[in-house]
């Protein structure tokens, strides 16, 4: 007798929310015990431009209690890692990792110490921004503290030491104020639906403009202003510069990076730290590789963050579903997956970035690299989706569009 065999086929999208904990390829998913209904992206969204009117942002802080594993995790060796482990961290602080992260990064690029900041007026400024995240399934404070994680390691070394301890201490805000505020729905969502903030920056880079706007405001506020230590030019040319990094977390810029790369990778000329426009280049290139850094983190981490990607993704869907607008197949969790988008942006967008930043840029990226190899081999094991809804990665170098907006993709060096 001749069994007839069936192909493996990849587990459907699980449901979120009500402290579920999905288990996808032997990996228990802990970001997908929360919802968010359209009831509470609706909230989210009325609060845009509106996050000052009430006091919660200037409540009394407070710090997390020590305890000997969680000492061990802030260690400098623990926060240096690229694995390091910030879902453990999320539990020990009860839900608050962004602060102390931020707080401890700093210290540890000695940057307290170098530049004499007040540590009180830097505690209350941090957790004033993790106050100001929302719920989000993916644009949280456990995804700021993530960049911001990232982006110290990718800064380390040379690159820290060549420029000023200023504006060391700038890049690293930016790593939590790149998406402060996020209400879960994206910029083409806004603009489509006229929103007050998407007229208000010119249906430009809006939520990047209101994030930045947002950090800076914060700033305002006398017990919180980090930058008091310096003049009123120097501390202008670090708030704009602040502003000009996370601006270029907007997807929409991507191309622009990976052209300026790709010149810079023909001509065989690393960046030059010492040329102002090169060093901003630089940064704001590190900023928007720490943003998109995941898929190069181990497997156990990097689906993580995919599942809650998809989930906020699909979230906004139902909230289209639920006021009669169309859906688009990356955001309808009735006909996508998902999971094959994922896949193919890592492969067209990050690892492209990443190896052009190693081209370009002296950063450490061995272990980025070996992490993207990981994941592409783990995604070939684990998807067997068939016939995809979701965009395909075009051969070579072709234009797509990608949740409203179009990117020309790069299909990278081969995977080795």
């Amino acid at each position: 007798l001749v069994k007839e065999m069936t192909a493996p086929t990849t587990p459907p999208f699980p449901e979120n929310g009500g402290g579920k904990r999905p288990v996808f390829d032997g990996v228990e998913l802990l970001l997908m015990g929360q919802a968010t209904p359209p009831d509470m992206l609706q909230h989210n969204i009325s609060r845009l431009g509106a996050e000052f009117k009430d006091d919660e942002h200037r409540r009394e802080f407070s710090w997390p209690e020590m305890s000997p594993e969680l000492e061990k995790l802030l260690s400098p060796e623990s926060i240096s890692s690229w694995d390091f482990d910030l879902f453990r961290l999320n539990e020990l602080t009860k839900g608050r990792p962004l602060a102390i992260l931020a707080f401890t990064l700093i210290n540890m690029h000695g940057i307290i110490t170098k530049l004499k900041i007040d540590e009180t007026v830097l505690k209350r400024y941090l957790v004033a921004f993790e106050d100001m995240y929302n719920s989000c399934m993916y644009h949280n404070p456990m995804h700021a503290a993530d960049v911001m994680q990232a982006l110290s390691y990718l800064i380390r070394g040379e690159i820290e030491e060549s420029i000023s301890p200023e504006e060391v201490f700038i890049t690293l805000l930016a790593g939590p104020a790149h998406d402060i505020g996020h209400p879960g729905v994206n910029n083409a969502f806004l603009i489509k639906q006229k929103h007050p903030i998407a007229d208000k920056y010119n249906n430009t880079s809006v939520l990047e403009t209101h994030h930045a706007t947002l950090a800076l405001d914060l700033m305002k506020e006398q017990d919180k202003d980090v930058l008091s230590f310096l003049s009123a030019e120097r501390k202008e040319y670090l708030r704009q510069y602040l502003k000009d990094l996370v601006l270029h977390t907007d997807l929409s810029l991507h191309n622009k990076i990976i052209d300026r790369l790709e010149k810079a990778k023909a001509h065989t000329k690393n960046m030059d730290l010492s040329d102002p426009e090169d060093r901003k280049f630089t940064l704001q290139t590190l900023l928007h590789a720490a943003d998109l850094s995941n898929p190069c983190k181990p497997w156990n981490i990097h689906v993580q963050w995919t599942h809650a990607i998809l989930a906020e993704f699909f979230s906004q869907g139902d909230l289209e579903r639920q006021m009669g607008l169309e859906v688009i197949p990356m955001l309808d969790r009735n006909v996508s997956c998902g999971r094959t988008a994922q896949k193919n942006f890592f492969i067209g967008f990050v690892r492209p970035l990443f190896h052009l930043c190693a081209d370009a840029i002296r950063m450490p990226s061995r272990r980025s690299k070996i992490g993207v190899r990981s994941a592409w081999s783990s995604w070939t094991r684990t998807l067997h989706d068939g016939p995809s809804l979701d965009f395909e990665l075009p051969q070579a170098r072709s234009s797509v569009n990608f949740l409203g907006a179009n990117f020309r993709v790069h299909s990278g060096p081969s995977v080795r």
